[in-house]
């Protein structure tokens, strides 16, 4: 991958999970940061970008405390720590992230809004919680498009819900692979929610996300239902479904 910014509107690099590089008019935002394994929690495919090929990043914005979603080893080597704002949901997330020298951390809650760089917006979105913890969505305003971030989200009514009275995105990241425990409600959204979901939002692309998970002792706790190519195959064209392997870029407006 070409480690300059694109002179594209958007474009989509899919690294692994929900961890994804956004680069919309020249900026880059890395999503849900994902890049080391641990032996209790397996990827189930490549890894798409090391930390060391991604360009200078604008903003990180992260969904949730799971490992998968906030990887604080590979925290350790993102570069330009100290000046790169880094959202979270909870004050505990702000706390370890400055440790490790984010001294931008932040937390933003449900509701708010941030002007991340001249041109570039954010909203928070409601997505549920993860038992007591609070779950992100976030919203991208650039000139060129709204992109909608969620990582780990499990209703589709949840967007209704921030839809009502606000403008179209244009492109829609939301999970597919239904993840859910033995006992308990789901995690993530199954493919037919997401495509679901990014008609409610009014998206004309659907990028999944949060699809593989690898064998690993978790694996028989937690269940996953559903894949990329069911998207694919539900949205039958409506949306359009970009199902991008790991490292794979793609143009998207």
């Amino acid at each position: 991958m070409d480690k300059q910014s694109s002179n594209k509107e958007l474009a989509v690099t899919r690294v692994v999970n929900s961890c994804v590089l956004l680069e919309l008019g020249g900026r880059a935002v890395l999503t849900d940061p994902w890049f080391t394994e641990r032996w209790w929690l397996r990827r189930g495919e490549p890894l798409g970008l090391r930390p060391d090929e991604l360009p200078p990043l604008t903003a990180i914005i992260v969904t949730n405390l799971a490992t998968n979603h906030w990887d604080l080893r590979g925290l350790r080597a993102l570069p330009r720590k100290a000046e790169t704002p880094l959202y979270v949901p909870t004050a505990g997330m702000v706390r370890r992230a400055r440790r490790l020298g984010f001294g931008r951390a932040e937390r933003v809650r449900w509701g708010e809004t941030r002007e991340i760089a001249p041109g570039l917006s954010m909203e928070v979105v409601q997505a549920g919680r993860t038992l007591v913890w609070p779950n992100n969505a976030y919203v991208l305003n650039a000139p060129g498009g709204r992109v909608f971030f969620g990582g780990e989200i499990a209703e589709v009514s949840l967007l209704e819900r921030y839809r009502a009275g606000r403008p179209e995105t244009d492109v829609a990241l939301l999970p597919v692979n239904g993840l859910r425990p033995l006992f308990g409600p789901r995690l993530v959204m199954r493919p037919g929610d997401a495509v679901a979901g990014a008609s409610v939002l009014g998206a004309r692309v659907l990028v999944p996300v949060h699809e593989a998970h690898g064998h690993d002792p978790l694996s028989w706790l937690f269940r996953p239902d559903g894949t990329a190519a069911d998207a694919v195959r539900l949205a039958a064209g409506t949306p359009d479904v970009a199902a991008l392997p790991p490292g794979e870029r793609r143009d998207l407006l």
